[in-house]
């Protein structure tokens, strides 16, 4: 605790006096908590761990299915059928209708509504014997077993809770992550960095003070050999973003002998044990969270195809045989970036980049005359290496005051932005953007350096252009636009075009002398 930052990394590390405390506590939210921060002083760091217990203990009194006097415990002390037409706090409203947006995305693989059924595996087990198969049947039901009802009441909107069929609430499986978010949401204005990790599910803020530039490491668990020492079977790097793992190898119960996963499939009743262990990167914890255990239900080829429609998120799945599945995202939080050798460009050479961004009335005849004034113009122009790694952010046109709709140019904030080490958090991009500019011809030059200002070699490079403006074509709805352009930058000059598209056309990409 108190290690000071090195001399260089992230923006943590830029702020003098600051210095690195790390918190360890066991039986918060009956499972282990790790909190490391930066902080100039030790009592500074003491006061961030204040904040966020305080934090995990306030949302604790609401989601415990464990402490009978929670909003969810006494919930479920009621008979389903009286839960019916009842106003539920606010949070708990979110994450209620958040559970229902994964289970219909996952097909019923993840359901909070079956603490009936983990409490029949948990007498199984105090038994020896296996629940009675009515029983289960009686508590598996198609469809979501709760709904809720939104109304606004004045300028206060409500949340009115409907239970289904019988059973009761368990929010293991995403309230934790959610809770994650909140506590380190509430220190990031004090601290320029941290880590927060509560049993395993953890989000990071902010970049740790390494030299190399990289993210948080984050080791995964080998579901195979899961003690203390045993080797991870990853090392993630990890900025802005969330990592949770779920796997019937931590907790079981043993039935008769035989073991068996704490995770239930909520499709059969029964225990599933197609999958030893998930672990899951997301923006948020409460995502990663819902996504784990998700994943440990799903078979894994459908487990990655559900990873696959996320915008940003990334998987690790390891089956019940031992092998590991790994989403095509995954290798961009895995590895660090590979060392950039070779000979350098020639002198005088660089990047030009050229294109013309088209209006709605020149693809559409329909609405010639109904010039529309667009209120949001994105455009972002960025230089990829053949592994899909950000190498250079050449340009970002955004009115500051709307840069919060980064998240609308979907190729780059995906593939430029989170998936290149950034993490999920947006500002940072405030040091590059500017104003949006008018419609008509552009050309803006990338001049052979990175990011960090240092020049690249010669080699295989992608220049990638993202669109995306509100009222855009076609038709008038809005429809983000991408186009890649593949060329050699080496000793001779080269040139590369991209096909005309909505928003976009004439693109064409020069490498040679200035």
């Amino acid at each position: 605790a108190g290690a000071p930052f090195a001399a260089a990394g992230g923006s943590a590390a830029r702020d003098r006096g600051m210095r690195l405390f790390s918190f360890r506590r066991e039986n918060v939210l009956g499972t282990s908590f790790r909190l490391v921060v930066a902080a100039r002083s030790r009592a500074a760091a003491e006061g961030l761990e204040r904040a966020v217990l305080e934090v995990v203990e306030r949302h604790r009194r609401t989601f415990s299915s464990y402490d009978p006097k929670s909003e969810v415990g006494r919930l479920n002390a009621l008979p389903w059928q009286q839960r019916s037409g009842l106003r539920v706090s606010k949070y708990l409203g979110r994450v209620l209708g958040w559970a229902l947006d994964w289970q219909r995305e996952s097909r019923g693989a993840f359901d909070v509504y079956l603490g009936e059924l983990r409490k029949a595996w948990r007498e199984a087990a105090a038994t020896g014997r296996e629940p009675n198969p009515e029983v289960l049947a009686r508590l598996v039901g198609e469809g979501p077993g709760f709904r809720l009802e939104r109304r606004k009441r004045g300028k206060k909107r409500e949340v009115l809770l409907r239970c289904l069929r019988p059973g009761s609430f368990d929010l293991g499986g995403i309230a934790k992550g959610f809770i994650i978010d909140r506590a380190l949401r509430a220190i990031a204005k004090r601290t320029p960095a941290a880590l927060l990790d509560i049993g395993g599910d953890l989000a990071v803020h902010g970049r740790p003070p390494r030299p190399d530039g990289l993210g948080w490491p984050v080791a995964v668990v080998d579901p195979r050999r899961p003690a203390e020492n045993d080797p991870p079977l990853d090392t993630l790097f990890l900025t802005g973003m969330a990592v949770a793992s779920s796997g019937g190898y931590a907790r079981g119960v043993t039935v008769a002998g035989r073991r068996r996963s704490h995770i239930i499939d909520p499709r059969t009743g029964r225990p599933a044990e197609g999958v030893l262990g998930a672990t899951v990167v997301a923006p948020t914890a409460a995502e990663a969270d819902a996504l784990a255990t998700a994943l440990c239900v799903l078979e894994p080829q459908d487990g990655l195809a559900l990873i696959e429609k996320r915008p940003v998120a990334a998987a690790l799945i390891v089956d019940a045989a031992g092998r590991a599945h790994r989403s095509r995202a995954w290798a961009r939080f895995r590895a660090p970036p590979p060392p950039r050798t070779g000979p350098p460009w020639p002198r005088g050479y660089s990047v030009r980049i050229s294109f013309r961004q088209i209006n709605s009335w020149e693809t559409h005849p329909e609405q010639r005359g109904r010039r529309r004034r667009f209120k949001r113009h994105g455009t972002a122009v960025w230089v990829e290496d053949p592994a899909g790694r950000r190498v250079r952010l050449v340009s970002l046109w955004f009115d500051r005051d709307e840069l919060g709709h980064v998240r609308e140019l979907d190729s780059f904030w995906r593939d430029g932005w989170v998936l290149s080490g950034d993490g999920a958090d947006y500002h940072p991009l405030r040091a590059v953007a500017r104003a949006s500019r008018r419609p008509g011809e552009y050309t803006v030059v990338w001049d052979g350096l990175d990011d960090a200002g240092r020049p690249v070699p010669q080699g295989r490079y992608r220049v990638r252009i993202d669109v995306n403006r509100e009222h855009g074509p076609p038709h008038g709805r809005e429809e983000h636009t991408c186009a890649t352009v593949e060329l050699v930058c080496g000793e001779r000059p080269a040139t590369g075009t991209a096909p005309d598209r909505p928003e976009l056309a004439g693109v064409r990409v020069e490498y040679g002398p200035r």
